[in-house]
C-alpha cells in the first residue's frame, strides 16, 4: 500500500511537469507580476481570471510538445483586458521595444519625416496632425494642416487602410523623395530626406501677431526635460509680451509624473499627487522651483527648475486621445486657476499611475499600482470634462483652419477685453 500511495505521488508530479512550457511559463509570470502589483480600481478577481485563462491556453497547446511563448499572447492579451483597466495592458516584444524607445525619448528604428498623420474620410493623401521637431518634417517647412497626396510622384491609394503603408515603404530607403503638399488651396512640391529621428517630443512654443501664445505640449516623457522646458518657453512667452496661452494637449497620452507636476507648476503655486497602492502611499508635488518626494513628513527634493509663473489668461485644448498625466495637468489647471478647457472629454485613465514590467521573452505590462489622491484624501475623477465641448474638425483643418485653436483664441479675447475694461 505505502508503494501505492509513493506512486500516486509520482504520478502527480510527473503530470504537473508535462504541463510547463514557455507558454506556460509566461502565463504563470504574468499572473504573478498583476498580483503583485496591481493597485487600480478594476474590482475584477485576477485568480478566477487565472483560472479562466489558464484553460485556454491548455486548449491552444493540446497538441504541443514544449508549446512555444508565442501561442500565449492572444491568451494573455484577453486576460489582461478582461481587467477592464485602460491603463493595464499587454505588449508583445515588438510594441513592447517600441513603447520603451519612445518612453526613452531614443531614437526609430527606421528613417521617418517626423510627423503624426490622419486619414481623413472623403480627402485625398494623409493629414499632418503633428510635426515634431528638430525633423526632416520642420526642416522641410510642413505645418500642421498639410497633406500629403504623392510622393515621387506617385499619388497616395485611394483605399485608406493602405495610405500609411505605402508611405512608410517609400520612406524606408532613407533616399530624398519629393512629397506633393496640399496646404489649404495651395499645391507644391517639398524635397525631404527622412533619417533616423530622436522620438523625444518635447513642448514648443508659436507667438502670434494677435499676442496670443500657444504652447504645444506632445508628451510628457522624459525625467528632467518636460518640466524645465515647458518653465522655459512660458518665461519666453513672458519676455515676448504675449497677452494670454493657449496650451494644446490634443493628442498628448502621458508620461513621466514628475514632468506633468513641474508643468502645471508654471502655471498654479503648488500641484500635488499622493498614490495609494494596496499596501501603502506615496506623495509628490511641485513647489517653490522644487520637484520633490514627501518622506516621513518632510519634503525630500528631487530637481531644481528656473521657476516662472504665468499669471495671464490661459486655456486648455484637450481632446479623447489626451490622456494620463496630460489628464492630470488639465486637473490641476482646472482646479489651481479655473483655467477654462475646450474640447471633448478625455480618455479617462487620469486618476491612477502605471508601471512598465519587461517580462523574460522581452514583451511587456503596463500595470496600474496605485490610485491618485488630492490633499483631502479625495480620489480624482477618472477624464477631465471640457467647460466647452468641442470636436477636431479635420476637414476645416485640411482648408487651413485649425477651428478648436480659433475657439480657445476667442475666448482669451473676451477675457482679456474684460480685463482692459475692468
Amino acid at each position: 500500500m505505502a508503494n501505492r500511495r509513493f506512486w500516486g505521488v509520482v504520478l502527480v508530479v510527473w503530470a504537473g511537469l508535462g504541463l510547463a512550457s514557455p507558454a506556460q511559463d509566461l502565463l504563470g509570470e504574468v499572473s504573478r507580476l498583476l498580483a503583485d502589483y496591481y493597485g487600480g480600481f478594476s474590482q475584477v478577481r485576477l485568480q478566477e481570471l487565472r483560472q479562466k485563462y489558464q484553460g485556454e491556453l491548455e486548449k491552444i497547446c493540446a497538441q504541443e510538445v514544449a508549446c512555444p511563448v508565442n501561442k500565449a499572447y492572444t491568451v494573455i492579451g484577453s486576460l489582461v483586458a478582461e481587467i477592464g483597466d485602460r491603463h493595464t495592458r499587454y505588449f508583445t516584444p515588438e510594441d513592447y521595444a517600441e513603447i520603451q524607445r519612445r518612453l526613452a525619448g531614443s531614437s526609430s528604428n527606421r528613417p521617418q519625416l517626423g510627423v503624426q498623420l490622419q486619414v481623413v474620410p472623403g480627402l485625398e493623401g494623409l493629414l499632418v496632425v503633428e510635426v515634431m521637431t528638430e525633423t526632416p518634417a520642420e526642416e522641410a517647412g510642413l505645418r500642421r494642416g498639410d497633406r500629403i497626396l504623392a510622393v515621387n510622384g506617385e499619388p497616395l491609394p485611394q483605399a485608406e487602410a493602405e495610405r500609411n503603408n505605402f508611405l512608410r515603404e517609400r520612406l524606408s530607403t532613407g533616399g530624398p523623395v519629393s512629397l506633393t503638399i496640399q496646404r489649404a488651396q495651395q499645391r507644391f512640391e517639398v524635397e525631404v530626406r527622412p533619417r533616423i529621428i530622436s522620438l523625444r517630443q518635447l513642448p514648443s512654443l508659436s507667438l502670434r501677431s494677435d499676442g496670443v501664445a500657444v504652447l504645444r505640449i506632445p508628451s510628457f516623457s522624459g525625467y528632467q526635460q518636460v518640466g524645465p522646458r515647458i518653465h522655459e518657453l512660458v518665461r519666453q512667452a513672458q519676455a515676448a509680451g504675449a497677452r494670454g496661452m493657449v496650451i494644446d494637449l490634443r493628442n498628448n497620452g502621458g508620461g513621466v509624473l514628475s514632468e506633468c507636476l513641474v508643468g502645471a507648476g508654471a502655471f498654479v503655486e503648488e500641484t500635488y499627487r499622493r498614490l495609494q497602492d494596496n499596501l501603502r502611499a506615496s506623495e509628490q508635488g511641485y513647489k517653490d522651483g522644487y520637484y520633490y518626494f514627501r518622506s516621513g513628513g518632510r519634503d525630500r527634493p528631487q530637481y531644481e527648475v528656473q521657476a516662472v509663473r504665468w499669471t495671464a489668461p490661459v486655456v486648455v485644448l484637450v481632446n479623447e486621445r489626451t490622456a494620463s498625466c496630460a489628464e492630470y495637468f488639465t486637473f490641476d489647471l482646472q482646479e489651481g486657476r479655473q483655467a477654462p478647457v475646450i474640447g471633448q472629454p478625455t480618455a479617462g485613465v487620469g486618476n491612477t499611475a502605471t508601471i512598465f514590467l519587461r517580462l523574460s521573452d522581452g514583451s511587456g505590462l503596463q500595470v496600474t499600482t496605485s490610485r491618485a489622491q488630492r490633499k483631502d484624501g479625495s480620489f480624482y475623477p477618472d477624464r477631465v470634462t471640457p467647460s466647452v465641448s468641442f470636436s477636431d474638425d479635420f476637414q476645416a483643418l485640411a482648408e487651413g483652419r485649425d477651428l478648436m485653436l480659433e475657439k480657445a483664441v476667442e475666448l482669451l479675447m473676451g477675457v482679456n477685453t474684460e480685463i482692459e475694461q475692468q
